[in-house]
């Protein structure tokens, strides 16, 4: 793995760490940024020793959004090469929202736009008192691209997601955890001791079970009862027998 520039990546004791690191810009996201999140989620991802990932910001702020000079870059280029980048930029969230490992967010001071966006991509937020959250996509003609459209619905029902997004108003950590939208409330000088505290709990147990409820909780919604109860016996038959073919040894 080479060295990054824009974030920081650590991993220990079962636990990885991808840090970003432009607190001078309030670690608004760059080009390289994206990358180097996108990097750094796949190599927790495919790190066997690795079974849970923390997501934080260096500084006062998580992340206050796309780096304008970013905007600068894509606009008026074709419209094929610009849906290219739009899904180049959205690797690191898929990743963080679908690797078969719990993903916590310890947010602090702002997680607007693209920063609120990858909190959601989290599965699970712990935020500071002075967290603040919103979707501003909208005050400059975008849409929210980077799958906080499907987080927001699926944590608070598509009712408020509108409303968030629509209004653009800013959430703060209490109503936050009011909404559902965090798990757990912290202080600034706690938050990253929490959050690993939360991340730590969430993988205390067999990692086959971990991946197996991530993926049946997320594809809960829409399921219907009967079908969930279809994919809870596949899950369970994995669980307690393995995969066919595989060794449950391994």
């Amino acid at each position: 793995m080479r060295g990054f520039q824009t974030i920081r990546y650590q991993a220990a004791d079962g636990l990885a760490a991808i840090t970003l690191a432009r607190s001078d810009k309030r670690n608004a996201i760059d080009r390289r940024m994206f990358d180097e999140l996108a990097e750094a989620a796949q190599t927790a991802a495919d790190d066997p020793d690795v079974l849970g990932v923390l997501v934080a910001g260096e500084g006062p702020s998580f992340c206050a959004g796309i780096d304008l000079g970013l905007l600068g870059e894509i606009t008026g280029i074709d419209r094929d090469a610009f849906r290219d980048t739009i899904r180049h930029l959205q690797r690191p969230f898929l990743r963080l929202a679908t690797m078969p490992k719990p993903t916590v967010a310890a947010v602090q001071g702002h997680a607007v736009g693209a920063g609120c966006q990858l909190a959601l991509a989290c599965d699970l937020r712990v935020a500071a008192g002075d967290a603040r959250f919103a979707i501003l996509e909208p005050r400059y003609g975008l849409v929210p691209d980077l799958g906080g459209v499907h987080r927001l619905t699926h944590l608070l029902g598509p009712s408020r997601a509108k409303e968030l997004v629509w209004t653009t108003r800013q959430v703060d950590a209490e109503e936050a955890l009011r909404l559902g939208l965090v798990n757990r409330l912290s202080t600034p000088e706690q938050l990253q001791g929490d959050a690993t505290a939360l991340l730590t709990e969430a993988t205390a147990h067999s990692p086959t079970v971990v991946e197996l409820t991530k993926g049946l909780i997320d594809g809960a919604v829409g399921s219907s009862f009967a079908d969930q109860l279809e994919r809870d016996a596949d899950a369970q038959v994995i669980a307690v027998m393995g995969n066919p073919g595989t060794d449950r040894g391994e």
